[in-house]
């Protein structure tokens, strides 16, 4: 099962994170982030993810696309093209509750001209997963109900991410990607940096990024030291700069933004 980040991705994820604390986003207000990475794999700019995230007051909507290009399109036959959604709530604590993830895509194929389709709908203690075609994959071993508990989809943590206050570097997540792979990722700070990036200059954070797989990968990944860059908006939203992820297939995948847009400004022209 192969991983680009914010996962399948991603998303990546990216495969952007954070949410089962009291330093979420805040509830009762509009926000929007928007992003564009470039996705590196293997030092080869393999493609792009665009991503968008929209909440109004205690409801939310994330959408993202990951659209593999040149010779790595070529090469995986358009197999790790998806889009990805999912909505949901914001607590009282400002934590980003997932109620409903969708992607599809992977491989072209006569039956299936636009892909598998995946849904996960999340509830307070477990999270079901359905598959167009099915049935769904679960991965092997498949994640018991007790590491389903509490856990959120890939792109909602990227908005977690977005949305934190405090400290982003703080927390630990409890992520199940494409409704099958269920890892934590365990942030700790790692200092101050200065950032100059084609989509935004001034000051940022690094986080060290403890990823720990748990279960569903199949053939499970080792547990890796990833990193994340993040910046602080006048808004008082973070936004995620760098982004790596782990993979089955190419090794660790870098998200680099080329695009950062918080509430409808664009960050670097």
């Amino acid at each position: 099962m192969s991983r680009f980040g914010v996962a399948k991705g991603l998303l990546f994820a990216i495969g952007m994170a954070a949410m089962a604390s009291s330093a979420g986003a805040q509830t009762g207000v509009n926000r929007s982030f928007s992003a564009v990475y470039a996705v590196h794999a293997r030092g080869v700019d393999a493609g792009d993810l665009t991503y968008n995230f929209n909440q109004t007051g205690a409801t939310y909507t994330a959408t993202a696309n990951r659209e593999m290009k040149g010779l790595a399109a070529a090469a995986l036959n358009r197999s790790q093209d998806y889009t990805y959604e999912v909505r949901g709530t914001v607590s009282a604590d400002g934590t980003l509750r997932p109620t409903q993830y969708t992607h599809q895509g992977g491989r072209r194929r006569e039956d299936r001209p636009n892909g598998r389709r995946i849904n996960a709908s999340f509830s307070a203690n477990d999270v079901v997963t359905t598959a167009t075609p099915g049935p769904a994959n679960m991965g092997d071993p498949p994640a018991t109900q007790e590491q389903r508990r509490n856990t959120i989809d890939q792109i909602t943590a990227i908005a977690a991410m977005a949305t934190a206050t405090g400290d982003p570097c703080s927390r630990t997540l409890r992520i199940y990607m494409d409704g099958r792979a269920r890892f934590d990722f365990v942030l700790t700070p790692n200092g101050n940096v200065t950032i100059n990036s084609r989509a935004y200059q001034g000051p940022g954070v690094r986080c060290r990024v403890q990823f720990r797989p748990i279960a569903g990968f199949g053939d499970p990944p080792e547990a890796s030291t990833l990193n994340f860059v993040l910046a602080r908006t006048s808004s008082g939203m973070w936004v995620p700069v760098t982004i790596e992820m782990p993979t089955d297939g190419v090794g660790v995948v870098r998200l680099e933004a080329r695009r950062l847009t918080v509430n409808g400004t664009r960050l670097r022209n």
